[in-house]
């Protein structure tokens, strides 16, 4: 079976190299090895393999690190989606029923807003939930709370 280089195309002749290239895991020929750190492919089980990253001093605890902030990264954003969702249930018809007492028209209160009438429409048909600060000018114009 021949392979060709992951990073320069040659057909690889022999056998193949393994190297990681940030987090990418290339076959390359040997010229090619030295764009990045070279990762030895040992069988562990006959159906398994175990990866070992051949580095200079600790290049899995950096990995590893990396994981763990990603990993406290999104569970901060999911928090902050989640919080931010904080709007009140049939907030599209709440808008509609003040903005009318008001006696605006969509596009009025757009205006008002500096908006656009198709995101304003999109709102009230609540086929989108309005940004904090989008909620905050219609609360304000329109003298409401969601």
């Amino acid at each position: 079976m021949t392979f060709s280089c992951e990073i320069c195309g040659t057909e690889i002749e022999g056998r193949a190299e393994y190297i990681a290239v940030d987090r990418s895991k290339l076959r390359v020929c040997k010229a090619c090895v030295r764009y990045g750190t070279v990762v030895v492919v040992e069988a562990a089980q006959p159906k398994a393999k175990v990866e070992t990253i051949l580095s200079v001093g600790g290049e899995q605890a950096q990995l590893a690190k990396l994981a763990k902030s990603k990993k406290r990264l999104y569970e901060q954003m999911d928090y902050e989606i989640e919080e931010g969702m904080e709007i009140v249930e049939n907030y599209g018809r709440l808008i509609k029923e003040a903005r009318e007492k008001a006696g605006l028209k969509q596009a009025e209160l757009a205006q008002k807003i500096n908006e656009k009438h198709s995101l304003l429409r999109k709102i009230e048909h609540e086929e989108i939930l309005p940004t904090d600060d989008v909620q905050r000018k219609i609360e304000r114009i329109l003298k409401i709370s969601l």
